[in-house]
């Protein structure tokens, strides 16, 4: 059924900005003669019709840096789709060139996969997931506890005379058995090494960081032989480009998410929105990476994403705009 067959037939009139996305993602994925023509007679027959898909359009094109990097990022998981849709492409010769993005944008819109359940193929490796809105305590074989923040998955590595996990997605807060073996966290390239302590691990978009509440660990990261040691009340970050320097945290903030609430100083806004991200159906699309470095701070509940968004929204001043029920865009 066409976008515009549900109107006509139905005894209410949709909203245009609904109709208008439905019309977009129509004519993405099969462009026909038919199709552009039911079109055109819908956009014009009333210009709120008009300046509702020129909305959509703008939105569309504001997505297209961030639409291109998680199409990089998930390129395993989209190349049958893709492989697909450029088969289609090549025979309609006579439409205009869509482009890459168009093409793996228009298969997002539709995947609720890609909206529902990103870390779909993450999950596959490991032992112990969250899933959205959902936190969760384990008990590990040597007798150490973790706490999984929501959307968070961990495998549990040990082999004999070894303890070991890995952070493949999310954070965690561990509470770490004494014993004479030492526990190894393997998260985004470095390690988190410890004999028994309490202590914090979070996957960032740039990297981790590790946050200790008492104890002591030491943090090697992309082979550096030098550890950064943490004392209780210490924090370091770790990525591409090594380790920072050890900071001190006020850890009632740093470990608040045990409790249900988020505070933050001077964070990117990139992983404040990833953290409401783990509370969140669907997905949130930050449009220009210029908007993902701005530095924020403040506090808000996780259990009401839409007031964390609005705080955010007022803090910094960006446009926030839904495509659909599941995919939210931050922009200009």
């Amino acid at each position: 059924m066409n976008p515009i067959e549900g109107q006509s037939r139905g005894r209410t009139h949709k909203d245009p900005r609904e109709t208008a996305r439905e019309w977009f993602i129509a004519l993405l994925a099969e462009p026909t003669a038919a199709r552009q023509a039911e079109f055109e007679r819908w956009l014009q027959a009333d210009p709120a019709h008009f300046e509702a898909y020129r909305s959509v359009e703008a939105l569309w094109h504001a997505m297209e840096s961030p639409g291109q990097r998680l199409a990089e990022q998930e390129a395993d998981e989209l190349s049958g789709y893709l492989e697909a849709m450029d088969r289609a492409k090549r025979d309609r010769k006579t439409t205009k060139r869509l482009g890459a993005l168009a093409i793996v944008m228009a298969v997002l819109l539709s995947g609720a996969v890609w909206l529902e359940r990103p870390g779909l193929i993450e999950d596959f490796g490991a032992d112990y997931i969250t899933e959205r809105g959902e936190r969760r305590s384990v008990m590990l074989a040597d007798g150490s506890s973790v706490l999984l923040d929501a959307d968070s998955a961990l495998a549990d590595t040990s082999v004999a005379g070894e303890r070991r996990v890995r952070l493949i997605r999310g954070g965690a807060f561990f509470e770490v058995e004494p014993s004479k073996v030492p526990f190894v966290v393997d998260a985004a390239n470095g390690e988190v090494r410890v004999l028994g302590t309490g202590f914090d691990v979070r996957l960032l978009s740039d990297g981790a960081s590790v946050t200790l509440a008492h104890g002591r660990v030491s943090v090697t990261a992309n082979g550096q032989l030098e550890p950064k040691v943490l004392e209780p009340g210490q924090q370091v970050h770790f990525g591409p480009k090594g380790i920072s320097t050890v900071q001190p945290v006020e850890l009632d903030d740093a470990l608040a998410w045990r409790g249900g609430r988020y505070t933050f100083y001077r964070k990117r806004l990139a992983d404040v929105v990833q953290e409401i991200g783990r509370y969140r159906k669907g997905r949130i699309v930050i449009a220009t990476s210029s908007l993902a470095d701005e530095l924020v701070t403040g506090s808000f509940s996780l259990e009401d994403t839409d007031e964390a968004l609005s705080s955010l929204q007022a803090s910094v001043g960006f446009g926030m705009h839904s495509l659909g029920s599941r995919l939210t865009v931050l922009g200009p």
